[in-house]
Order: structure tokens, then C-alpha cells, then sequence
């Protein structure tokens, strides 16, 4: 047992790394095209936040520990560690448009047909009192329910004619953005991030991560969450521009990143890996407090 569950944090490791270097290029939004109404002169009305990977850590004001990784139970707020913005909150009349530096295509080699992510601070809502890093996400129990500021999404190809997802999916909702990859039999954190490009199963509700908070990453199968858009449905083969406004009913939320949905590995290299993989075991990801 204690071989199988290292191989599978290989694999997922592994298959973090192939993900990443299937990009020559940034899998995130690397460019703010516009904004409207957010100056960037207070915490969470700075447009250029949205730019890069999600955030990963934070400046914790509310609990006793000074800094905290993001989770699914606990959103990024206030700013990173080295005092950078994280978030910027989308209200009516307020809009962002980012680029990316390469077109991110309507893949049928990407997981669950969903070709791109965005991410917010949304969070499953915990029963089980107040969370910190130090909370045993073993024992932790979600509610079944999300906190989630619903933004309407829109993309491009050249910036000027637009598709919105107008009867969702929706920003700042599923999924909640989980950071680092939890060890269950040690009940703790790693230092090991999760995967920024691979989406979590579309198909899962929020009913569906009722239970422990430990249980609900499982279902997140080494996805660092965000909530995922096909563009079929769009009609573009590609796109290269997204765009977040706030408007009446769809306000009011934040958007951290956006990323481009890695493809799924070909066979031939999720062999080669396994195959190194059993060799570096000894190797595994290790807690973190």
C-alpha cells in the first residue's frame, strides 16, 4: 500500500511537469489589454493582480498563523507574501480584458473538453469551525454548499468580437482554487503545488465535496481547481482574449488567474514517466507545517 500510494503522488507530479512542459510558451494570462473602472489604488481594485498563476500563499489577518496556503476551504485574500496584489474584484460597470501569448485552442486532448480556467476566491464552506494550515483536512467537514460572486465570461479571437457564456459556467464559482496537494496519511500539507492546468470533473457538484475537506481534494485528482470553459459551445476553433465584466446579477466577485487547460499526456510518455517513476520513489513529496 505505502509503494502504490508513493507511485501515485509520482504520477501526479509527474504528469504536473509534462503539463507544464507541453507550454513553450506561459499556460497563464501573460497580458492586461484593458480595464474599466479599477484604478488600481486599493487592494482589490488592481486589474494587473489577474496576471501570472494563481496564488499559491497569503498574509493571513484573521487567524493566528501570519501566512496560509490557499485552499479549497480557505480563499486567497489580503495580499502575497511579498506584499503583491492577489485578487481584484469585479463590481457593476467594472470590467478586465487579458491575453494570452498564444492561442489556446478548443482541444479535444483536453480533459473533460474544457480548454481554459479561471480562478477566483470562492471556497467550500466548512462545518467544522475555523481553518488554518494547521486544520486536519482529514477531519475537516464541508457542508456541501460554496461561496461563490457568479462574473460572466466572454472570449475572443481578436478583441473585438466577443462569445459570452451567458447561462454559465461562471467565474468566481467552481472550483475553489486548492493550492498545494494534501498528504492524507501523514495529515498534512506538501510544498507540492497542484496542477494550474488541469481542470477539476465538470460533472461534480458542490453536493458532490459534502464530507471531509480531505475527501473533496481526492475528487480534485491533483487539479488546483478554477472553473473550467469548453469553447465549443463558443463556436471559436480558438481564442486568444478574455474578458470579465461586472453587470446586474454577475458582480461583485474576484478574479485571481486564468490558465489554458493542458492536454492530456500521450501514452507513450505517461509510460516513460511511470516507468521512472518506480524508480524514484524514494524520492516522494514531504509534509509541510
Amino acid at each position: 500500500m505505502k509503494l502504490k500510494r508513493t507511485i501515485t503522488t509520482f504520477l501526479t507530479l509527474g504528469l504536473a511537469a509534462i503539463s507544464a512542459a507541453a507550454f513553450a510558451f506561459s499556460p497563464f494570462a501573460t497580458q492586461l489589454v484593458s480595464s474599466t473602472g479599477l484604478p488600481g489604488t486599493s487592494l482589490y481594485n488592481d486589474p494587473y493582480a489577474v496576471l501570472g498563476k494563481p496564488s499559491t500563499r497569503f498574509k493571513n489577518t484573521w487567524g493566528p498563523n501570519p501566512t496560509a496556503r490557499v485552499k479549497l476551504v480557505e480563499p486567497a485574500y489580503n495580499v502575497g507574501l511579498n506584499g503583491e496584489k492577489l485578487i481584484c474584484t469585479i463590481n457593476i460597470g467594472q470590467s478586465i480584458v487579458v491575453a494570452f501569448d498564444h492561442k489556446v485552442m478548443d482541444d479535444p486532448l483536453n480533459p473533460y473538453g474544457i480548454d481554459f480556467l479561471v480562478f477566483g476566491n470562492s471556497f467550500f464552506i466548512g462545518s467544522g469551525g475555523s481553518v488554518s494550515d494547521a486544520t486536519n483536512m482529514n477531519t475537516f467537514n464541508i457542508s456541501g454548499s460554496i461561496f461563490a460572486e457568479n462574473l460572466k465570461v466572454s472570449v475572443s479571437q481578436d478583441g473585438s468580437n466577443w462569445y459570452t457564456y451567458n447561462n454559465g459556467p461562471y467565474a468566481d464559482a467552481m472550483f475553489p482554487t486548492n493550492a498545494y496537494l494534501w498528504d492524507s496519511v501523514n495529515a498534512c500539507w506538501t510544498d507540492t503545488e497542484s496542477d494550474f492546468t488541469k481542470p477539476v470533473n465538470p460533472s461534480l457538484t458542490s453536493a458532490s465535496f459534502a464530507g471531509t475537506a480531505a475527501n473533496a481534494i481526492a475528487l480534485y485528482d491533483g487539479s488546483g481547481g478554477g472553473t473550467g470553459f469548453d469553447l465549443a459551445e463558443s463556436g471559436f476553433s480558438w481564442i486568444q482574449y478574455i474578458k470579465v465584466e461586472g453587470v446586474s446579477g454577475f458582480a461583485g466577485g474576484e478574479i485571481d488567474a486564468f490558465a489554458d487547460v493542458a492536454p492530456v499526456p500521450e501514452p507513450s510518455c505517461l509510460l516513460a514517466f511511470v516507468t521512472g517513476a518506480i524508480g524514484l520513489i524514494r524520492f516522494g513529496a514531504k509534509c509541510r507545517r
